[in-house]
């Protein structure tokens, strides 16, 4: 089992694999959190798309669907929900299908839906995510979404939490390494450190300081949502 880490989906487009590989796909800030929250909650289905009217056509196919996601952040106007997990709540989403477009998460998810298997990460699902690699034994990457095609630090953080957690039975390549030491440095003030990261900086300034303490809670839920022939469950 080896791991290797993609720091922006430009990134993984430029890796060969060969074999079978998981990808983890990991938007810390907020979409993969929000994911988990939303099937946590009861949600029965997401369905991830790149833009805007890809999303407004979808929905003419699930009627009953809930529009979710943002761009620069903040709401769509049309939209029914953001991207903040608080919005996700059971009363919101239970039994419902989210057709969802972010900036940066849903276009990763969408980047490595060739993989074998392809699974939405953050620290909030962690540990049930590393149970679930480590069961599996095949190669995983873990694919940093990044921001507007570029490295996130909380992203990077979280596949150095996934990379530590599976390192006593994975070979680690390089990239998942440096993570790895990056999480080991960070993890006893994360919240403090990942605040000055230029995401989250964004988030506070624009009223979303909450939204970054929630994405930084590490092994809340135990769900693990699958991205396959187009949609997520958990």
């Amino acid at each position: 089992m080896r791991i290797s880490v993609c720091f922006t989906p430009q990134d993984y487009l430029r890796q060969t694999f060969v074999g079978g590989h998981s990808a983890v796909v990991i938007d810390v800030l907020r979409a993969t959190t929000s994911i988990s929250a939303a099937l946590s909650n009861g949600c029965q289905q997401l369905i991830p798309v790149a833009t805007v009217e890809e999303a407004q056509a979808k929905k003419k196919n699930y009627p009953d669907a809930l529009l979710g996601g943002e761009r620069q952040a903040m709401l769509i106007p049309g939209f029914d929900l953001g991207n903040s997990p608080f919005e996700y709540s059971r009363g919101v989403v239970d039994g419902k299908t989210i057709i969802m477009t972010t900036t940066n998460g849903t276009l990763a998810l969408k980047t490595a839906e060739e993989a074998t298997k392809v699974y939405a990460g953050g620290f909030v699902n962690a540990a049930a995510l590393s149970d679930r690699l480590s069961a599996e034994g095949r190669d995983v990457t873990l694919l940093c979404a990044g921001t507007h095609g570029r490295f996130s630090l909380e992203d990077a953080l979280c596949a150095g939490l996934i990379a530590e957690r599976l390192s006593g039975q994975a070979k680690l390549g390089d990239t998942a390494l440096a993570v790895q030491a990056m999480y080991r440095d960070f993890r006893d003030d994360l919240a403090v450190r990942v605040a000055l990261s230029s995401h989250a900086a964004y988030l506070v300034e624009i009223g979303f300081a909450a939204d970054v303490g929630y994405c930084l809670q590490t092994d809340v839920f135990s769900v693990v949502p699958e991205f396959c022939d187009g949609v997520i469950t958990g």
